[in-house]
């Protein structure tokens, strides 16, 4: 299996072939690949999660008195971070 690893076409390489190529790939090619792409959609996936809770962290205080200088407890609140407008939600919770 190293051998067929080594001997095919990269998923960036994949991007730039014609479907045609990529249909005349041997199976064991297009399962390889597929599982690379699994892989690739995974990481990415963790990578948006972290930056997704980077950014929570930043600007929870900010949020946090944005919504108190607004008097609300839940909802949406806006404010800007240079030239990124920053809008954060805080949906109410139904008991």
């Amino acid at each position: 299996m190293d051998a067929l690893r080594s001997n095919r076409p990269t998923l960036d390489a994949l991007r730039h072939m014609p479907v045609s190529d990529v249909i005349a790939l041997p199976a064991e090619h297009l399962a390889l690949l597929q599982t690379d792409a699994r892989e690739a959609l995974d990481a990415a996936k963790r990578m948006q999660d972290w930056i997704e809770a980077a950014i929570a962290l930043r600007y929870e205080q900010r949020a946090i008195g944005a919504r108190a200088a607004a008097g609300k407890d839940t909802g949406t609140v806006r404010f800007q971070d240079g030239a990124v407008e920053i809008a954060v939600d805080l949906p109410k919770k139904v008991d």
